[in-house]
């Protein structure tokens, strides 16, 4: 039984595929919309997970390249890629999101996107900042990084709790996801996970919890000002234009610094 979702690669697809489609639509979409024309029709994931995204893209054309820190879920990404036809389209390497430079070829991706908060798990300013220069090196003249980022105001959220299901053949797995807002003076929110996952007559469950860093507008926007990108547009998941809020999850387009949007 795994001690967490991300400990097994077909449950973490199975409960992560439905709206894989829509999302992937969606990026099209903000790739046609906001990166220049002349970009690679190159993809990179940071925190690609089990690469659905990227084999979802790789069927619709793209050159991808999927980075995570856990080479069980890029195993599970090759033999993916690998069944599909797909070997030849798609990349998946076992690195940090902080320091991939050497497993991707610089100015050489059009659009990199890092969605569901994924980047939150990274812990400081200091890492974020390690990771944007990462992205900056890797995108192209023109190139454009989707961050999807949820912004907290603090003080005025409350606990909130979601529910996400999946099924597979005969595999169902229900996730029970909690978030306790950040404490006075704290930059963390508590996740705490309760994870179902049924067979046949077969029912196993987990329980796990872990802490997101948490970002309002003002400190996202004062990092980025430290960093080699700047956001350009705030979107939604089908690119169209949102105001930014000061709490609630959008997209977040940035380019590299000199680029004007």
């Amino acid at each position: 039984m795994p001690a967490s979702l991300y400990d097994d690669p077909l449950v973490y697809d199975v409960l992560h595929a439905p709206g894989t489609a829509s999302d992937v639509a969606g990026l099209f979409r903000i790739e046609r919309l906001y990166a220049d024309r002349n970009t690679p029709k190159v993809w990179l994931e940071p925190a690609s997970g089990t690469g659905r995204y990227l084999l979802a893209a790789a069927r619709r054309g793209r050159h991808t390249i999927g980075i995570d820190l856990s080479r069980r879920m890029c195993a599970f990404a090759r033999r993916r890629a690998l069944d599909a036809g797909l070997a030849d389209r798609c990349r998946f390497v076992a690195a940090d999101m902080r320091k991939f430079q050497r497993h991707v070829r610089a100015r050489s991706v059009g659009l990199a996107f890092n969605l569901i908060n994924s980047i939150r798990h990274l812990p400081s300013d200091a890492a974020m900042l390690d990771h944007f220069n990462q992205v900056a090196r890797a995108l192209a003249p023109g190139g454009i990084y989707v961050v999807g980022l949820s912004a907290t105001a603090y003080g005025l959220e409350s606990p909130s709790e979601d529910v996400w299901t999946g099924r597979r053949g005969s595999l169902n797995v229900t996730q029970v996801v909690q978030f306790e807002p950040p404490s006075p003076g704290s930059r963390w929110e508590q996740v705490y996970s309760v994870l179902s996952i049924s067979q046949g007559k077969t029912l196993r469950t987990a329980q796990s919890a872990y802490r997101l860093r948490t970002y309002s507008l003002d400190q996202w926007h004062a990092l980025l000002a430290r960093s080699p990108l700047h956001a350009t547009h705030t979107v939604d998941e089908r690119g169209n234009p949102v105001k930014p809020s000061q709490s609630g999850y959008a997209l977040h387009i940035l380019r590299h610094r000199e680029t004007r949007p």
